[in-house]
This record gives C-alpha cells, structure tokens and sequence, in this order.
C-alpha cells in the first residue's frame, strides 16, 4: 500500500510460516482483504488467515480497501500486472463507509464484481443478512464467531469462484452432463420430475438470475454466456456465484441439477 495508508492498512505478505499441509499451499496462493474498524478483530482474523496460509491485508476502513482493492499489482517476470482480491471479508458496521455500502461499490466496479465477500454482521441482525444479499453479499457469519468456521467459508467462496471462472470445460464434458442430468430427471425420476412432480423451492430469481441460468442448462460456457447476454465475464461470474448460494450448491453439474428439478429451467 502507498504510505497514506500504512497507519490504516496491514499487509501480511505470503505465509511463511506454520505446518505447510497441501491446504496451505493452496491458500498461500490467494489474497485476502479484510475490513474492520476495531483493531482486535483486524489483528486476531487477519493472524488466524495469514497462518492458515492466506495472503492477507487488512484495512480499517471501506474507503482503504477499496483503494487496495484497486491498486494492487504483483510482479510477473518483470511485468506489473493487475492482482484483483481472491476474496473480500468485510464488517457492515463501521463509521462511514458501512460495509453495505463498501459492498454495493465493489459491485458496481467492472473489475471487482466477481470477487466474493464475506459480511460480518451482528448476531441475528435480519435486516443486515436481508440487505447483504439483495446487494450481493456471498455469505454471512455472525459475531462473535469461531475462526475456523469463517476460514471454511472464505475457502469454499474461493474455490466456487475458481469453478465458476474454469472456462477450460470442454462443451464435450458440459454437454456430457446435461444428458446424464436429463435422463436421470426424466428416465429414472431423479429429483422428482422423472415421477411427474417438482421439488418445492422457495428461491426467488430475478430476471437476470433466469438468463444466466438457462444459459448455462443451455450448456454454455461462462465466455458464451457472456457473449451471449452482452454481459462482462465479471457480471456473470457475480450473477453465477449468486446462484450457487441461492441453490446452496458447489458446482455447475449441481446447479444444472437443481434448475431442471426444480422447475426453474424446464426440459
């Protein structure tokens, strides 16, 4: 970070510590920006992720990390190239900037749309989770909190992100999958409607959400779908990682799966 924020920012660099198990390898190749106003939280998370292997820069305010957010680059054979945060982890209530609105900006920034974020909320604040979502919150976890439960959910928000931005799929493999979905759906009666009923769901999706979504049922690839729907890639990666959590799945084939036994998508 730049020296106007040194005071307000913690870097912790890579890892280099700790017992160095294949998960810690993975981890110390992902950046984490944390944002907390009380200081103890900033120091107690960001140690706890930084020794499971993260890279983590922890920020005092909304205003800090978005400019950390948008101004770190990483040196690639001699090159300065763009490093975007593999994941957000943020408070919502904090002087100024509250998190919601720290949300909504990264949101409506091309290039960080797509990065998940995870909002800290008081315990049983309803109205915060409901906010959150509407503006794109990946997950929530209530203060106070166990440690590990928060750094399994930043690993799963990450690798469901890598998932969703695999544009190596072969359309053999998407292609592959729908049939086994399908005849499993209509032949064996898997999830229901092979047995003349859908399974009963409670998701609202928006306009935009049913795009995405039959687009991909459709067997296309994130790129398609972009191209398709005149979207950025980031756009869908936000509107896909939306519907992961919606669904409460993990990957394309079980998102597939859910839009055709639910009925949101029909065969």
């Amino acid at each position: 970070p730049s020296s106007s924020l040194k005071v307000q920012v913690q870097s912790y660099g890579e890892a280099t510590s700790g017992k160095k198990d294949r998960k810690f390898e993975t981890r110390s190749k992902h950046w984490v920006v944390l944002v907390d106003d009380e200081e103890s939280i900033r120091r107690a998370v960001g140690q706890f992720l930084f020794e499971k292997g993260y890279q983590v820069t922890a920020c005092r305010n909304a205003p800090d990390a978005l400019q950390v957010c948008r101004t770190r680059t990483m040196n690639e054979n001699g090159i300065q190239v763009e490093r975007l945060p593999d994941a957000i982890v943020s408070d919502i209530r904090m002087p100024g900037m509250d998190g919601l609105e720290f949300l909504r900006e990264i949101r409506n920034d091309a290039r960080l749309v797509g990065v998940p974020v995870i909002l800290l909320t008081a315990k049983g604040n309803v109205q915060d989770r409901i906010a959150g979502y509407k503006s794109g919150a990946d997950a929530y976890i209530p203060k106070p909190f166990r440690p590990e439960e928060l750094l399994s959910i930043v690993d799963n928000s990450i690798a469901r992100h890598e998932t969703l931005n695999a544009d190596n799929i072969k359309l053999d493999d998407l292609q592959s999958d729908l049939d086994d979905i399908k005849y499993l759906l209509l032949e064996k009666g898997g999830g229901g409607i092979g047995n003349g009923w859908v399974e009963e769901t409670g998701v609202f999706l928006g306009p935009y959400d049913r795009e995405v979504l039959e687009s991909l049922c459709q067997g296309l690839t994130r790129k398609s779908i972009s191209d398709k729907l005149g979207m950025s890639p980031r756009r869908v990666d936000s509107i896909l990682s939306r519907l992961f959590r919606k669904a409460n799945v993990t990957n394309r084939t079980d998102l597939v799966r859910w839009a055709f036994s639910t009925g949101n998508v029909k065969l």
